[in-house]
């Protein structure tokens, strides 16, 4: 895996959507390690800051579930500070602010 994953999860933003999306290799990075990097930068805050992944979900199975040999139509979708997290299989995870509706 990367010694640095921050570099392996590029996140991008779509204000018509309210969208963050963030695309990772899953071949260098676990699918639960992604996930904590892109909120870390949606927030702007150290991983360090949040609430453990573990309190909502699963890792390993999060990480198997979207593991790169998994169908690509495979998603698992969460709440997470906040957050509506949505990630696919091979590398692909949208990020919404939850509505204070």
């Amino acid at each position: 895996m990367n010694p640095n994953p921050a570099e392996s999860v590029s996140v991008t933003y779509d204000a018509e959507t309210g969208e963050y999306t963030a695309t990772f290799d899953p071949d260098a990075l676990d699918a639960s390690i992604a996930v904590i990097e892109a909120t870390a930068a949606i927030r702007r805050e150290e991983p360090e800051r949040h609430a453990p992944l573990f309190e909502v979900i699963d890792p390993d199975a999060l990480d198997r579930i979207c593991d790169r040999s998994s169908n690509d139509d495979t998603f698992v979708e969460f709440s997470y500070l906040d957050h509506r997290v949505r990630v696919r299989s091979g590398g692909h995870i949208s990020v919404v602010p939850k509505s204070t509706d």
